[in-house]
């Protein structure tokens, strides 16, 4: 945790903190079928390996294989995040086998690879439902970064969701002389119904969409420094398919959400150790400091020991709050995007949005607690 606050004369100076682990966010009891919509599938490269008798296990690590019958192969990018369908990501591509990778799917004309989830607690485990991602524009930045990333990419994630059958080359994930390679088939959800059928909206997309305007009305009510339109949500629908009208964009919306949540309680906890840190150093200089007498960085185990465990106290505080985001932000997503059917993900991401109601009821209980104690204390 490196912070740098900013004095009203210009002055700064930082505090250095070693980052903490992520910390698991607490647990409720589970609804136990819930539970067996929502687990995650996590498979390890050399668990989905598959290896020819005809071939020693060095050679395919190497070598591209066919494609088992009813599956594609393609390159695979795996990273520590969920991109879902219809969105718009850009990558900073530096490592030596992705420079390749991306030269390979222009040379071949494909432009397409896979994306999947690296699980953040298992070493070398990867989501086993993933996306495609198609190249639509690389930018050659090498001369501009000096060569520490060598393309910027922008992308569209394509419509469908992929199985991950196979990884043929998963010596590669350890070694990093090359990308992987995986097998992957089209995925398609169980109620998806047929071309001629009617296309009525599906159970649980009015409960969904019902329940995100309470929480915004609630938001709003609550004066939450991050929140939802009532306006901007009466204009959503939770249908399939992607794009306007979709679930995919509202739950792409909610990703927005989280990680604005999660921005805003980073920084209001880094202005708190701000404001503590120029208070002990212009103390400590006897008065009001002057434009460059504050240190540009001091070491955390340089100060007071009571300042230390504020630092501390405070630090913790934040990825307390954050760490449930960033949970929801990536195996939350996760699991939707594994989701068997349109129904399951309905009622999956519901609970989330429920969460959030359960989460505004709890503090606006506590605000007319507080409230109330302070008039009797008055």
């Amino acid at each position: 945790m490196n912070v740098t606050p900013s004095t009203q004369n210009g002055a700064a100076a930082s505090v250095i903190v070693a980052s903490p682990r992520r910390r698991p966010p607490g647990s409720a009891t589970p609804d136990v079928e819930k539970v067996a919509r929502a687990t995650l599938g996590w498979t390890s490269a050399a668990a989905r390996a598959r290896v020819p008798s005809a071939r020693s296990a060095k050679e395919t690590w190497t070598c591209c294989l066919p494609a088992a019958e009813g599956a594609t192969v393609v390159p695979l990018f795996p990273l520590g995040v969920t991109y879902l369908p219809y969105t718009k990501p850009v990558l900073n591509i530096f490592e030596p086998r992705y420079r390749k990778m991306y030269s390979d799917i222009l040379m071949s004309g494909s432009r397409r690879f896979v994306t999947t989830m690296v699980n953040p607690d298992g070493e070398g485990e990867l989501a086993e439902v993933g996306v495609v991602l198609y190249l639509e524009d690389l930018k050659e930045v090498s001369q501009q970064t000096n060569d520490a990333v060598k393309y910027v990419c922008s992308h569209k994630v394509l419509d469908t969701r992929v199985a991950i059958h196979a990884i043929l080359n998963p010596g590669d994930s350890a070694t990093r002389e090359t990308y992987m390679k995986c097998e992957v088939s089209e995925l398609t959800d169980d109620d998806e119904p047929a071309e001629d059928a009617d296309k009525a909206p599906a159970a649980g997309e009015a409960d969904v969409m019902a329940a995100l305007f309470e929480v915004a009305a609630m938001q709003e009510d609550g004066k939450e420094d991050v929140r939802f339109s009532r306006d901007a949500v009466q204009k959503l629908d939770a249908g399939r398919g992607v794009g306007s009208g979709s679930l995919w964009g509202v739950v792409e919306l909610w990703k927005s959400f989280l990680d604005a949540r999660a921005q805003a309680a980073g920084r209001k906890v880094q202005q708190d150790v701000q404001n503590r840190l120029i208070k002990y150093l212009t103390d400590k200089s006897g008065g009001e400091a002057k434009a460059g007498e504050l240190p540009q960085s001091v070491n955390l185990s340089e100060l007071p020991p009571d300042l230390q465990r504020d630092v501390k106290n405070l630090r913790e505080r934040v990825m307390d709050d954050v760490a449930p985001l960033v949970d929801e932000q990536t195996r939350g997503i996760q699991t939707l995007l594994q989701a068997e059917s349109h129904a399951d993900r309905l009622d999956l991401f519901l609970d989330m949005v429920n969460k959030e109601k359960s989460r505004l009821t709890a503090r606006k209980t506590l605000k007319a607690t507080l409230a109330s104690l302070e008039d009797k204390f008055k």
